[in-house]
């Protein structure tokens, strides 16, 4: 069969736009009807409300360490040191429940430079970018200058819409039209 929509849909934009609330909601109308997998990067925030880093978490609820504030790493992303061995189990794991799996759509949020300083994280996002399978995500504002390579792999595989605080509901809902168009081509129950 020869497939006539996007592989893929990606958000990017400022800081608390609503991006990754935009991405669980798509995950909401998929789970129903597409076989998932792939992660989101919720952040970590004190009792106080800061933030203080980023895990990984798989579809199933597993979570690994990301990123932490304070946390001493050869690899680091301003404030931010990476959690590299934490990052190598994850990415291990998810590797096995992307490709290892009868997945329909895989869910990347995000791709930033915390996911992609660590290599094997890297590599795992760009062969999904390469592969067949389509994706849902979310791409950092800067990804463009800061990682042209994996940017240009993400605007081949389908489009990215730029989500403010003033366009949050437009932007959302052309998002969400995309994903359903997307559900529609691919999920087979």
């Amino acid at each position: 069969m020869t497939r006539t929509r996007p592989r893929g849909i990606f958000l990017s934009g400022e800081p608390g736009s609503g991006k990754t609330t935009t991405v669980y909601k798509a995950v909401d109308i998929l789970k129903e009807s597409c076989r998932l997998a792939g992660f989101l990067a919720p952040e970590l925030r004190s009792s106080k409300g800061f933030r203080i880093g980023f895990n990984l978490r798989d579809l199933e609820g597993r979570e690994w360490c990301l990123a932490r504030r304070g946390y001493y790493s050869p690899v680091r992303v301003g404030n931010y040191g990476v959690c590299v061995d934490e990052v190598n189990k994850a990415a291990e794991t998810l590797r096995d429940e992307i490709f290892n799996s009868d997945v329909d759509i895989v869910i990347i949020d995000e791709i930033g430079p915390m996911e992609l300083k660590v290599l094997s994280l890297r590599n795992l996002i760009i062969d999904v970018l390469l592969s067949d399978k389509p994706v849902i995500g979310v791409v950092h504002r800067r990804l463009k200058t800061s990682d042209l390579e994996v940017y240009r792999l993400v605007e081949r595989k389908g489009d990215i819409l730029y989500m403010t605080r003033q366009k949050r509901d437009l932007v959302a809902s052309r998002f969400l039209g995309k994903v359903e168009e997307i559900r529609n081509e691919y999920c087979s129950y």
